[in-house]
C-alpha cells in the first residue's frame, strides 16, 4: 500500500470541468429561462406599478394608458431594464455552463435568438434606435454571462 493513510484524499476536478454538453439543449434551455425570467419580472412590475398608480387614485383607463404607452427613457423602464439584464447574463451563464464546449459559438447563437425574439417583440412598440439598443444590450449581457463562465472554468483548471 502506496498511500499514506493520514492525508485528505484528492479529487478530480478536470474530469467533472470536461463533460461537454448538448449546444441545442444549452440553446433550449437558456432561452426558455431568459424569456420565462424577464416576462414574470415584467408582469411582477407592472402589477406593481398599476398598484402604486391606483393607490395615487389614476383610474383603471389611466393606469392602462401608462402601462401600454410608458417609454424607455421612463423611470419604470429604466428600473425594469436592471432585473432584465441580470437576467440576461445568467442565461448567458447558464448557456456556456450547460455546453461547456465552444461557450461563446453556443452562446452567440443563443444571442442571436433572443435578439430576433426581442425584435419580434419590439418592433411595434419600440423605435429603431431604441431596439438597436435592446439588441446591444441583451449581446453585452449574454457575452459578460458566458465570459464569467468561461474565466470561472479557467480558475478552476489552473488551480
Amino acid at each position: 500500500m502506496d498511500e499514506d493513510v493520514y492525508r485528505t484524499p484528492k479529487s478530480e476536478l478536470n474530469d467533472q470541468l470536461e463533460k461537454k454538453g448538448s449546444a441545442v439543449k444549452a440553446i433550449l434551455v437558456a432561452t426558455i429561462v431568459n424569456i420565462t425570467t424577464t416576462v414574470f419580472v415584467g408582469i411582477v412590475i407592472s402589477v406593481v406599478y398599476g398598484v402604486l398608480l391606483a393607490s395615487n387614485g389614476d383610474s383603471l383607463e389611466v393606469i392602462t394608458s401608462k402601462l401600454s404607452n410608458m417609454e424607455l427613457t421612463s423611470k419604470v423602464s429604466l428600473l425594469t431594464l436592471i432585473p432584465a439584464s441580470l437576467i440576461t447574463t445568467y442565461a448567458g451563464y447558464l448557456c456556456a455552463k450547460l455546453v461547456n464546449h465552444s461557450e461563446y459559438k453556443v452562446v452567440a447563437i443563443f444571442a442571436t435568438i433572443l435578439i430576433i425574439f426581442g425584435l419580434a417583440m419590439g418592433l411595434s412598440y419600440y423605435s429603431v434606435s431604441e431596439n438597436i439598443f435592446l439588441s446591444l444590450l441583451t449581446l453585452c449581457c449574454v457575452y459578460l454571462g458566458a465570459w464569467l463562465y468561461v474565466s470561472k472554468k479557467k480558475r478552476l483548471l489552473q488551480s
